[in-house]
Order: structure tokens, then sequence, then C-alpha cells
């Protein structure tokens, strides 16, 4: 009988043992699948806010050409820091970092400018994603 007794207990403590396991690994997973989410809702968020910079950017060089003043702004849950240099006669790069907390998304676009009886035309020459980071 007490044999009997000693076995149950070994068997409830072994049960209990693997179920709280069970329990901590659930609570890992989740905490890191948590954690992943998160960042990749930041990273999108900072993708978002770079290409509203650069958006914005040639919004201005479509009124003003010879604007080369970049900027930065904020928006929502992050903000956008956007710089123009003259890269040759009548074209400019465009470059747009978006933050959203830790996320850094950059954007690099090249752009001709052509003043016509029409107004101002810019000719996107490339647009293209430099890269992300964790800051």
């Amino acid at each position: 009988m007490k044999s009997e007794k000693a076995f149950a207990l070994i068997n409830v403590i072994f049960a209990a043992s693997l179920l709280l396991l069970i329990g901590v690994m659930v609570i890992d997973i989740m905490s890191s699948e948590f954690k992943k989410a998160s960042y990749l809702k930041n990273e999108s968020i900072a993708y978002y806010m770079a290409e509203a910079g650069a958006q914005k950017a040639l919004a201005l060089l479509k009124k003003d050409p010879s604007c080369q003043a970049g900027g930065s702004e904020s928006l929502g849950d992050g903000h956008f820091e956007v710089s123009i240099e003259k890269i040759s006669p009548g074209r400019l790069k465009v470059v747009s970092r978006g933050y959203a907390r830790r996320a850094k998304e950059v954007l690099s676009v090249v752009v001709e400018v052509a003043e016509t009886e029409r107004g101002v035309e810019l000719n996107v020459i490339s647009w293209g994603r430099e890269g992300k980071e964790e800051i």
C-alpha cells in the first residue's frame, strides 16, 4: 500500500513537472512571437514613413525644382528625415529615412527634373530600398 502511494505521488509530481515545462515553453514561444510581430509592425511603419518622406520631397520638387532642402516630420507612430542632393545637372537623389521605435528603413530615389511649358516634370530613374536596420 505504501509503495502504491509512493508510486502515485511520483506520477503526480512527474505529470505536474511535465505540465509546468510545457507551460513555460508555450509562454516563451508566445513572448518570442509577440516580439517578432511587434518588430515587423514597426518595420512596416518605418518603411511607409520613408515612403511618405520620399513622396513629400517629390511633391516639393514638383512645385519648386530648385528646392534642395531636406527636412523631417513626425506622423503617427513614426517620423521621417529627407535629404536631397544634386548628383548631376538636372538629376537629383532623394534619400528618405523612416523611423518607428527601433526600426529604420532607407529609400533612395533618383529623379530627372525637366522644366517644360506644362510645368515641372519629374522622371523617376530609380526607386530603391537601401536597407533596413534595428536602432
